[in-house]
């Protein structure tokens, strides 16, 4: 949306107009009846689809990008820092522009920024540029107030090109022509994997074209993947090397050791991740603190963090760390099913399997599994045993993108539906509504997306609709067919009124948490502080101490405070004991997203990005042969803890710990 004139109630944003609370009556409006938008074969061709953090994006077939979602430092491209997808579809955004000529072969979303591999080989990235993860030799934002093609391409060295790109939490890697591997941005973990904890990028001198290539033993990189704090790579023999965080065993090893922070620990020295006897990697996928890869023979291995039963395994236990992936059972996708492509998110997985069914497992908040709950699969029962996301009537997959807290599925029509938080329109229906948290909101059910005037995708809804987020039984409201708005256009619908008690303390037990956070991420900088000179750890201590300072203020801002005066106030007697107030509201900062230094840190949280599943363009398939026995099928799923998450007003930056998300407190979007 264009126009800041939202008053903040707690964590909900109400637009235009809001319904006060007086003498403890909520005064509530009446859902519409919604339509739904059946898949339209019509709908032009998505080439890739990349789910990041707060924003989704799609090349479509003859090479054009279209990007929704958080427009926070020029995610999007738009040259602006709107959202898109809240109060119109992707297709009044138009394309993101490329450059005269180039289109796109691959995309890849990262946390706030995005990456795209152009028709000729080169790269285009945009969005925050912090830790320089943009590769552009500088920390600016790209995108917020020109247009990628205004910067020109990544420096990837003398006549060198591109095959593959992956956008990671807060940094990025690319595969080029020789084989190499390239890696630039935040590299405090060795997740860059050039022996060090230095982040490149950044300054002239360390552009991915002038640091050469990461040491990957004398192979190949033949498909690449960059998590939150780590990355992964199948080489040419069909191996797997694994760089950077080690605390959850998301390298597979075996063990919790960091590789590619140390000189002594190039990611060619670590040798290959165990994946079983003779078995070999097709596709991989790096999450925040967990990997998957589809393997030779179609059956998938994930390894990591399995809290929330991610990993697929039916328990909650990390794999990795004391044992390798090749010494537990493969993941049960059904009896028979094998995958041909992978993506892992934050905290959930989702896989493609030979028959075109999508099967999703971990955490189920806000229904980014897509099964009409909310739901963790995988850490009681396998996934095998829940049966596929319903897409629509007769539809298949083609690829799948797990995000931090959505996802977002091309098509056997080349169509796109994305399901879970919907926050700032990162499923591109026009709204903020969640979907998939219901049997009434299942993806097969709401959409698709609307990637160009006239496609068929799921327009802005006429009246009646609450556009700004669920109703309060839970459901979504879904969107009916009808004219696209133009970007920034105000909403046409009201939202529904937030009960201001309710408000206040979901803000009071929100302030408690984001403050724990701060403290937690501030006791065990572990990695970090264990090697390199007296003055590297004094340096990381001073960062430490900055991070906690500007955690707690930005916590603060975020939870403790409320806006200013409003304008133009109206009231109306409902009845004898309610009124409606009519009024507009400023937003809490003369500027939404302020352009970041090069040295801010705004966020009081650790990095929580998942990108999507990155390989050579368009390709992530595996093979179609029978998967192995599986294990049992026996349990009942669990209900997953509610909460109430929250897209940020500016770009985090990544903070200088090692400290790991508290399972007491759900993971939050």
């Amino acid at each position: 949306m264009r126009t800041p004139r939202a008053l903040v109630l707690s964590r909900a944003l109400v637009l235009s107009r809001a319904l006060l609370l007086l003498a403890g009556v909520v005064i509530a409006l009446p859902a519409s009846a919604a339509a739904q938008n059946a898949s339209q074969p019509t709908s032009p061709a998505a080439g890739a689809v990349a789910t990041g953090q707060y924003h989704s994006c799609a090349a479509l077939a003859e090479g054009s990008v279209r990007c929704w979602g958080y427009g926070g430092d020029g995610a999007l491209g738009y040259g602006d820092t709107n959202n898109v997808g809240d109060d119109e579809t992707p297709a009044s955004a138009g394309p993101v522009n490329l450059g005269l000529g180039r289109t796109a072969k691959a995309i890849s979303a990262g946390s706030v920024h995005t990456c795209a591999l152009l028709d000729d080989g080169s790269l285009r990235c945009w969005g925050y540029g912090g830790d320089g993860r943009l590769g552009y030799g500088n920390t600016d934002s790209v995108g917020a107030s020109q247009t990628p093609a205004s910067v020109g391409t990544v420096d990837l060295g003398r006549d060198r090109t591109a095959v593959a790109i992956g956008a990671g939490s807060y940094h990025t890697c690319a595969i080029l022509d020789d084989g190499g591997v390239r890696c630039w941005g935040f590299g405090a973990y060795g997740q860059l994997g050039y022996g060090n904890r230095e982040s490149l990028g950044a300054t002239p001198a360390t552009t991915p074209g002038k640091v050469g290539p990461v040491d990957l033993g004398g192979h190949r990189a033949v498909a690449i993947s960059a998590g939150g704090r780590h990355t992964c790579a199948i080489l040419d023999d069909g191996s797997v090397r694994c760089w950077g965080l080690a605390f959850n065993g998301q390298l597979g090893y075996g063990n919790s050791n960091d590789v590619g922070a140390t000189p002594d620990t190039p990611p060619g020295k670590a040798g290959p991740v165990d994946l079983g006897p003779r078995r070999t990697a097709k596709a991989i996928s790096a999450g925040f603190d967990h990997t998957c890869a589809v393997l030779d023979d179609g059956s998938v291995r994930c390894w990591g963090r399995g809290f929330n039963g991610q990993l697929g395994y039916g328990n909650t236990e990390d794999v990795g760390v004391s044992q390798t992936p090749g010494s537990v059972a493969p993941v049960y996708l059904g009896p028979g099913r094998t995958a041909v492509a992978i993506s892992a998110g934050m905290d959930h997985t989702c896989a493609t399997l030979a028959d075109g069914s999508v099967r999703c497992w971990g955490y189920g908040a806000d229904g980014r599994l897509g099964y009409g709950d909310q739901n963790n699969i995988g850490d009681i029962q396998p996934p095998g045993s829940v049966g596929p996301v319903d897409v629509g009537s007769g539809r298949t997959v083609k690829a799948i993108g797990a995000g931090l807290a959505h996802s977002c599925a091309l098509l056997d029509n080349d169509t796109v539906r994305c399901w879970g938080y919907g926050a700032n329109g990162r499923l591109g229906y026009c709204n903020a509504n969640t979907v998939g948290d219901t049997p009434a909101t299942i993806p097969g059910m709401v959409g698709p997306v609307n990637l160009e005037p006239g496609d068929g995708g799921a327009g802005c809804a006429s009246s009646g609709a609450a556009p700004g987020g669920s109703s309060p039984s839970g459901g979504s409201p879904s969107v009916a067919s009808g004219a696209v708005s133009g970007r920034g256009a105000a909403p046409t619908t009201r939202r529904r009124p937030i009960p201001v008690v309710a408000a206040d303390a979901a803000r009071a037990r929100d302030l408690r948490s984001c403050l724990a956070r701060v403290a937690s991420h501030a006791k065990r900088p572990r990695s970090l502080a264990r090697d390199g000179s007296v003055a590297q750890r004094a340096r990381i201590r001073r960062q430490l101490r900055r991070h906690a300072t500007s955690g707690r203020r930005r916590c603060l801002h975020l939870y403790g405070r409320t806006p200013g005066g409003v304008t133009g106030l109206r009231a109306r007697a409902l009845s004898e004991t309610q009124i409606e107030l009519d009024f507009n509201a400023p937003a809490p900062t003369p500027t939404i997203h302020p352009r970041p230094t090069a040295t801010s840190s705004s966020s009081p949280f650790a990095p929580s990005a998942a990108p999507a599943t990155s390989c050579a363009p368009r390709s992530c398939a595996g093979g179609n042969v029978a998967s192995p026995s599986p294990a049992s099928a026996a349990g009942s799923r669990s209900p997953s803890p509610t909460y109430d998450p929250t897209p940020p007003t500016t770009t985090p930056s990544p903070p200088a710990t090692t400290s790991q998300p508290d399972p007491a407190h759900a993971p939050g979007p």
